[in-house]
């Protein structure tokens, strides 16, 4: 029986990924600068996941096309949490990546 689970995968600093390697997350990558860039780009041309966590200063510093490509990508969703050093500004809130990436406006009430 084949197994259809989507995968999670984290990039983000080694404290990070400690952190969701112990809540059961596999596909943890402890990376930064060109590294963590080219990884992204890997994992979203990747079918297997679902969601790539990835810390929001790592986004930010990435390079203008790579930012593209995330912003026009549905799936997998890039999910970019705080780091260490506190969270920067969002452009984009969690209910408006799970509007694009689903097609639902979880806010809106009936």
């Amino acid at each position: 029986m084949a197994d259809n689970k989507e995968k999670i995968a984290v990039i983000a600093d080694s404290a990070t990924c400690t952190g969701f390697r112990l809540a059961g997350v596999e596909s943890t990558f402890a990376l930064s600068g060109a590294e963590a860039e080219a990884k992204i780009g890997e994992l979203l041309s990747d079918e297997s996941f679902g969601i790539i966590v990835v810390n929001e200063r790592m986004v930010e510093n990435c390079d203008w096309r790579l930012k593209k490509r995330i912003e026009a990508t549905a799936k997998p969703i890039v999910v970019a949490i705080p780091d260490s050093a506190g969270p920067i500004e969002q452009e984009e809130s969690l209910a408006k990546l799970i509007k694009r990436a689903l097609g639902v406006d979880l806010t809106k009430k009936k």
